[in-house]
């Protein structure tokens, strides 16, 4: 176990943040292109991204296997970024609607003080 100083973890993040900037959405190749077809298109392009930065990606996607695994109303995607921070997504199409298990996790969330984005393609 690492034991540090204020002082040393401190200089740790510093020095974490300049080695690992967050990226722009900008960065996404086709970012600015709007995604019509299935939440799977708008899935793979946020899980590249991810991959060329670095960032650990959980991506869920609801097949009848994971079903069994995955709690239900679960987020599409769980996203690591730099300074402790964890994003939450659920992708939807555009006339896409969260179910009541979604809506019942985004309430449990909110209480925990997280929030799940919605991103609609």
């Amino acid at each position: 176990m690492t034991r540090w100083s204020e002082k040393e973890f401190e200089e740790y993040q510093a020095k974490r943040d300049r080695l690992a900037p967050l990226p722009r959405y900008s960065d996404l190749a086709g970012a600015d292109e709007a995604d019509e077809g299935p939440e799977s298109k708008l899935q793979g392009k946020i899980v590249k991204w991810a991959k060329e930065w670095g960032r650990p990606i959980q991506s869920n996607r609801q097949t009848r296997g994971a079903r069994t695994l995955l709690t239900p109303g679960w987020p599409d995607i769980t996203l690591i970024l730099p300074g402790g921070r964890t994003l939450f997504i659920e992708l939807k199409t555009k006339k896409g609607r969260m179910t009541d298990e979604q809506k019942q996790m985004r309430l449990m969330f909110m209480a925990l003080g997280h929030e799940i984005h919605e991103i609609r393609s």
